[in-house]
């Protein structure tokens, strides 16, 4: 199929993920980058998708690593904007946490000092400083050390800019490379999970997929429905009834067994809430990759 929007990706690769106990889209890119879905993440800590996608473009640095990609949703085939991996966690850093809804806050906060100090970690390691604190530094002057080492590391970064029209066609082979290795890796995926399958165990990829269109298209009716709960929280609420149904932390560690009767449950509660008949049929599912 023909991109008409040079700057509207379809993934090679898709799968939900469980992220501070909520589900998460992630895709890779045709060059093996994995990014993650934004409206999911802010689902997920309940803060505001518009203000966190409008923050992450005004951050030079974090706006690089913005994509927007074609998904499949319970709605049919839409645009959602992605972050690469490597940029989330600068992200979560950024967020105010007394805005996330309370039962992640803890943990965020716990990430975010986390990422603080592992940050201040690379950083005095890079200037040949103690690591652990700044306690340690026994003379001021020394802190000199990270001016000279962020200049060092600025002419290092040139000088590899410089060379980069050099590595292009070795890129672009890599890259064939990595789309050759990829079909293998998929079709020995493919066998495994039919063999886990066989022997009982959870469900696979393309179900969890397609499980998780049919939650979404729940979750939004809820949130339509029930306008006293935030689109985040009515997700939450949903995805909290069916792993408490199934007794999982996880929604990926449904059993292959109670898929079915996963599927029957809800599309029986779609149907209860709306009075209407969630028909998704289950070829729709996330892998655009040959799309």
């Amino acid at each position: 199929m023909t991109n008409a929007n040079p700057d509207l990706h379809a993934p090679a690769e898709q799968l939900p993920i469980t992220l501070f106990d909520a589900v998460v889209l992630a895709v890779r890119a045709d060059d093996g980058t994995i990014s993650l879905a934004i409206r999911d993440v802010c689902q997920a800590l309940a803060i505001d998708f518009s203000t966190q996608l409008r923050r992450i473009r005004n951050q030079s640095v974090l706006a690089e690593g913005l994509a927007r990609f074609r998904i499949a949703t319970a709605g049919g085939v839409q645009a959602q904007d992605f972050l690469e991996l490597e940029r989330v966690p600068t992200w979560l850093l950024m967020i105010n946490a007394a805005r996330v809804g309370e039962p992640v806050r803890p943990r965020l906060l716990w990430l975010q000092r986390y990422i603080v100090r592992e940050v201040y970690r690379s950083f005095a390691t890079l200037a040949g400083l103690p690591e652990d604190t700044s306690r340690q530094i026994e003379d001021l002057i020394d802190l000199q050390r990270f001016n000279t080492a962020i200049t060092e590391l600025a002419n290092h970064q040139e000088s590899l800019e410089a060379r980069q029209g050099a590595l292009e066609t070795s890129q672009d082979q890599a890259r064939q490379a990595w789309r050759d290795l990829r079909v293998e890796i998929r079709a020995i995926a493919q066998r495994i999970a039919t063999i886990e399958q066989q022997v009982g165990g959870v469900i696979s990829r393309e179900q969890r997929g397609y499980l998780y269109q049919l939650v979404q298209a729940w979750g939004a009716a809820k949130a339509t429905r029930e306008p006293r709960l935030s689109k985040a929280a009515a997700y939450a609420a949903c995805w909290t009834l069916l792993k408490a149904k199934y007794r999982i932390a996880r929604y990926e560690d449904l059993p292959a067994a109670k898929y079915a009767d996963c599927i029957a449950f809800v599309r029986q509660s779609y149907q209860a809430l709306t009075g209407e008949e969630l028909n998704l049929p289950e070829r729709g599912t996330l892998d655009l990759g040959d799309a």
